[in-house]
């Protein structure tokens, strides 16, 4: 019974230490939180592109993937998607496997994004704004 009590007496003052007090606010820059959001593709009147189409990235892909000096026991064949985020001066931050081969097929897909040239960001009324990016990335298919 001692026991009993002495956890309730500790647990009381303990509760009370970490709740949040009512007069608290939080402050919220909505200009800050409008220029950090990162569009799709469909809010934006222009999406990100890579530079110069589809058929620069493509020859892009082909003059530098690693794929063919892989061991052949970490080749895999298939796509790699990914999900990422292009910046507004082009850059390409927080890019994620969604759906992969192998690990190294996987790294591979990641350097060579991470690695391109700066990408063409989107744009929205004029002005260059972030926006999300979504591709696959082929290995050992034509």
């Amino acid at each position: 019974m001692l026991k009993i009590l002495l956890i309730i007496f500790f647990l009381i003052p303990s509760q009370q230490l970490y709740s949040q007090g009512r007069g608290d606010t939080v402050k919220i820059d909505l200009k800050k939180a409008k220029e950090n959001y990162v569009y799709s593709s469909n809010e934006v009147d222009a999406p990100a592109h890579f530079p110069n189409g589809e058929t620069a990235w493509r020859r892009y892909l082909l003059t530098n993937s690693k794929y063919a000096e892989m061991p052949k026991t970490d080749r895999a064949i298939g796509k790699v998607y990914l999900l990422f985020v292009i910046e507004k001066d082009g850059r390409i931050t927080d890019a994620v496997v969604t759906l992969g081969l192998n690990l190294k097929c996987d790294q591979e897909a990641l350097r060579l994004l991470r690695t391109s040239e700066k990408w063409i960001p989107a744009t929205l009324k004029s002005r260059k704004v972030r926006s999300k990016g979504s591709l696959s990335i082929s290995f050992g298919l034509n």
